[in-house]
């Protein structure tokens, strides 16, 4: 009920306003609301406090950071900021300096995320991982991955959810934790096959909920609880043997099948859609640390950027002349053939000269002129 409501008011009217008041607030978390408002509420009253303000809320998130982390931090705020609109009508998302310390409470923190699945590690599992043992995990984890299904989402699905075709299985969410209902459906060969696996060995359809034990080949009327699910993913990652299996909880699957569409350049709306995302920031932050889109922004920014080849250099030598003595060269025995046949010959080179010769090509060279005959070397300049 809304403090400072006149005492006129009648008895019945109070109480009908104060039932529409807890309707106001998440059913799932109705009772952790309230026990939020209840402490906030509480810790008012042991500093004599009676009016909610800026001040007095600086103050007591001030005492909550030295103990919580930042993203305690913002869902106390979260809860609190619904409760206190409720219960007294003050919108605490319009006090600017509390917004400013709750923003700097964040700066350099990093929440940890669940680890994800890759296409290969969840195509080994499926393949490999006996159906005595994991058939129901198995269907847990191609329900989760092919609609980035919530835990709760898993744990709440019905047989009468689940439409089998010959080459499709169609999939209702039919309630999500925003409230908002979506399809989706698995066409991959391997996936139907498990499905279709699974199906066909549970009990009557007087057990509604689709996700059963079982025990062996043989089913229990045992539901799979949250729990169960929400281990699945860490069940998998240790018969996989990968590391830090603890990191995969049950927002794995979830967070794997957005990873694995931002990876192939789905856009923002599509993937809200896939995931029943209401805010565009989680959606956002997927396609943000996808790598091939940071491949594409890479080719975008860096292919202005062309490689040229160095321009030749042009380096000069100065004129030099050296004289040598007359020099005898002998070529052993060759024959090429009658018109180059040399035989035993010896060139006599009377007193020659040699001078060293540059050009704009990179190539030095060494010319030797004597009686008769020039003989030219080049050698490149490197």
């Amino acid at each position: 009920m809304l403090e400072g409501e006149p005492s006129c008011t009648p008895p019945e009217i109070k109480e009908t306003a104060l039932r529409m008041e807890e309707q106001l607030l998440p059913e799932k978390s109705k009772k952790l609301y309230l026990k939020i408002y209840s402490e906030f509420k509480d810790w008012c009253l042991g500093k004599k406090i009676g009016t909610t303000s800026e001040n007095v809320l600086m103050v007591y998130f001030n005492e909550q950071a030295k103990t919580k982390k930042a993203s305690i931090l913002w869902a106390t705020y979260s809860m609190l900021k619904s409760t206190i609109s409720l219960k007294e009508n003050i919108r605490i998302e319009n006090y600017p300096r509390l917004m400013s310390f709750l923003k700097r409470q964040n700066a350099g923190y990093k929440p940890k995320k669940s680890f994800v699945f890759s296409q290969e590690e969840i195509t080994r599992f499926l393949t490999e991982a006996p159906d005595k043992d994991f058939l129901s995990k198995k269907v847990i984890c191609v329900m989760g991955v092919a609609g980035a299904c919530r835990t709760d989402e898993l744990c709440n699905m019905k047989m009468k959810d689940i439409i089998v075709k010959e080459d499709i299985i169609i999939v209702n969410i039919p309630t999500s934790k925003n409230g908002a209902s979506r399809k989706f459906v698995v066409i991959e060969p391997l996936w139907t096959e498990i499905i279709r696996k699974y199906t066909s060995k549970r009990p009557t359809p007087d057990m509604p909920k689709l996700l059963i034990g079982f025990r062996g080949d043989k089913p229990t009327r045992q539901n799979i609880g949250h729990n169960t699910i929400s281990k699945t993913p860490n069940t998998i990652a240790k018969f996989l043997g990968l590391k830090n299996p603890d990191q995969y909880t049950g927002h794995s699957f979830r967070r794997t099948s957005a990873t694995i569409l931002a990876e192939k350049g789905i856009d923002l709306l599509s993937l809200k859609r896939h995931g029943g995302w209401k805010s565009s920031s989680v959606a956002e932050g997927y396609i943000d640390d996808s790598i091939s889109n940071k491949k594409k922004i890479a080719e975008m920014v860096q292919s202005s950027f062309t490689t040229h080849s160095l321009p030749p250099t042009s380096v000069s030598f100065p004129s030099t002349s050296v004289s040598f003595p007359s020099t005898s060269v002998s070529f052993p025995s060759t024959s090429r053939g009658p018109e180059h046949e040399i035989l035993n010959s010896t060139i006599d080179i009377p007193a020659a000269s040699f001078s060293n010769s540059s050009t704009n090509t990179g190539t030095a060279g060494i010319n030797m002129t004597c009686h008769n005959c020039s003989i030219n070397y080049y050698f490149n300049k490197n």
